[in-house]
């Protein structure tokens, strides 16, 4: 089955594929919008002294929700000389920003789901050294949208990126990620690395799938009452009753920020994270986030030529500390500078060391004669079929009966229709497999992508066998055909020795237990 999922896969806990974008955006406390808003970091203006820190500690939940949020404009109109612009790029057009001279630097946002907002104002301090360009990812912010999803891949973002460097004529420029945005500036370096004279990667994503680190440290600055308002919030936010700005607003306002934030962002910059950083389209974060766990990055720069500046914090909260460790395995060649007080934007947390570090940096980098190795050493994931990319539209809308009747009308469709995509009934599986009174659609639809997967895709097959055996075992638990899930359950147990991690919480006492007691959702 799908790698993205099944890497995580709960077998006994309802488990989305939203809760599985990235090490380190996993939480069990918030949904999917908390959990991505808490990437965005705010729009820091940070001072060094007088600030509270996460390590204060201090409780200071809202008794009542906000839900009229301030009005504020945002730091673009403020910005004196600014340029804005659009560009065409392939089946879309992408909003620009661009300030100071000198060396071409490309922002990329993290989330994924920012925008450019996020690294306002402060790259307003390399202006006098760089020619900075902001800009906005198709899906996100004042950039195009695709209502169907099939042109949000890591594939197209990096092509969009190469597109945006030839509309605005530059020969080559330094790459600057941060968060998401690192994860993409890696891709793109590694796809094109003839036109990138600097790689800088700040807080960046690993992408890293062959290696085992520490759990997140998101909660480690959290109460519990702190987690319980956050938890009401997104609750509420997903029956509809508040708008994504409100629910990121109050969620930071409860304590949210503390999950990757060292200092605690002003009530302007939580006003305007709520307005500005966060609008990705329908659909953008379920695409990109399924995507981008189908590469892998490791080992892929043991002989990158590419001079790499890798900025960590040290209480950047998103990982543990071992992902320090790990960036520097994989980038053997780079120069890794750890910030003691900062958390996931270094940038705003300590700006006077981080600019004059990317200045030396990019002064060094800008003069050095490179070798550049031929050729794209990444191998893109196979494009979703049309029925994936509409379960996966759907699935990424808020969890109500109008989302539930649009699943079982592209089901139904996809019967009559007798669709021969494989994906897409792996994708009908899950969409139903933890939904009271759907067992019996999640058992045809794992049926048929069993039957589909044996020419389509056989490897992966093999490989999840004898998770699709625990998985049938429980449907048919569920459909109360008690004889026919024991046996499932007895197969796996008598060859058990080959189940593995992929199976989420199934071992050997699961399946005795199961054997004695039917599967039953929580």
């Amino acid at each position: 089955m799908n790698g993205a999922w099944q890497k995580n896969l709960k077998i006994s806990h309802k488990v989305t594929i939203e809760s599985l974008f990235s090490r380190g955006v996993q939480s069990p406390v918030v949904g999917t919008f908390v959990m991505a808003l808490m990437l965005s970091s705010c729009d820091f203006i940070r001072k060094s002294h007088g600030r509270e820190t996460i390590f204060d500690r201090v409780i200071s939940i809202p008794k009542t929700l906000v839900l009229d949020i301030p009005k504020l404009s945002p730091l673009c109109d403020e910005i004196a000389g600014l340029k804005r612009g659009f560009v065409k790029v392939e089946n879309s057009k992408l909003y620009y920003e661009e300030e100071g001279s000198g060396i071409p630097l490309v922002m990329i946002s993290g989330g994924p789901g920012e925008t450019h907002h996020v690294f306002h104002p402060h790259f307003s301090n390399a202006k006098s050294f760089a020619q900075i360009i902001y800009y906005d990812q198709r899906g996100t912010g004042k950039s195009s949208t695709d209502d169907t999803g099939v042109t949000y891949t890591i594939r197209q973002a990096v092509e969009d990126l190469e597109s945006l460097r030839l509309a605005l004529g530059i020969e080559k420029w330094a790459v600057l990620g941060w968060s998401y945005g690192g994860f993409l500036a890696q891709c793109y370096a590694l796809t094109y690395p003839e036109r990138v004279i600097g790689l800088v990667l700040v807080a960046a994503g690993d992408g890293l799938r062959n290696v085992k680190m520490k759990p997140s440290r998101q909660g480690m600055f959290l109460s519990q009452a702190e987690c319980d308002a956050i938890g009401k919030i997104w609750t509420k936010e997903h029956a509809g009753k508040l708008t994504l700005a409100q629910a990121g607003y109050n969620a930071h306002l409860a304590g949210n920020w503390k999950k990757q934030n060292y200092y605690k962002p002003t009530p302007n910059e939580f006003v305007r994270a709520a307005l500005y950083n966060w609008t990705p389209a329908q659909g953008f974060r379920s695409f990109i986030g399924q995507d981008m766990l189908k590469i892998s990055l490791d080992r892929q720069f043991d002989d990158f030529e590419i001079p790499t500046l890798i900025f960590e914090g040290k209480w950047d909260l998103t990982w543990d500390s071992d992902k320090i460790d790990f960036m520097r395995e994989n980038h053997p060649h780079a120069r890794v500078e750890v910030f003691e007080k900062s958390g996931h934007a270094i940038f705003a947390d300590e700006p006077e060391k981080f600019f004059r570090l990317l200045k030396e940096f990019l002064e060094t980098s800008s003069k050095k004669t490179i070798t550049y190795k031929p050729g794209n050493r990444l191998t893109w994931p196979k494009p979703l079929s049309e029925l994936a990319c509409k379960v996966l539209m759907v699935t990424s809308l808020p969890d109500t009966e109008e989302r539930a009747e649009r699943l079982s009308e592209i089901y139904r469709q996809a019967i009559e229709e007798n669709s021969k995509e494989a994906d897409g009934w792996e994708r009908l599986f899950f969409t139903f497999f933890y939904k009271k009174g759907e067992a019996k659609k999640a058992l045809e639809a794992l049926q048929r992508y069993e039957h589909l997967a044996k020419t389509q895709d056989p490897e992966k097959l093999k490989e999840y066998s004898h998770c699709i055996k625990v998985w049938r075992g429980q449907l048919l638990d569920l459909l109360g055909r008690r004889a026919e899930a024991i046996k499932c359950y007895q197969e796996i147990l008598r060859d058990f020795k080959y189940v593995n991690y992929n199976c989420g919480d199934v071992d050997r006492k699961w399946l005795e237990d199961h054997i004695k007691k039917p599967f039953a959702l929580d």
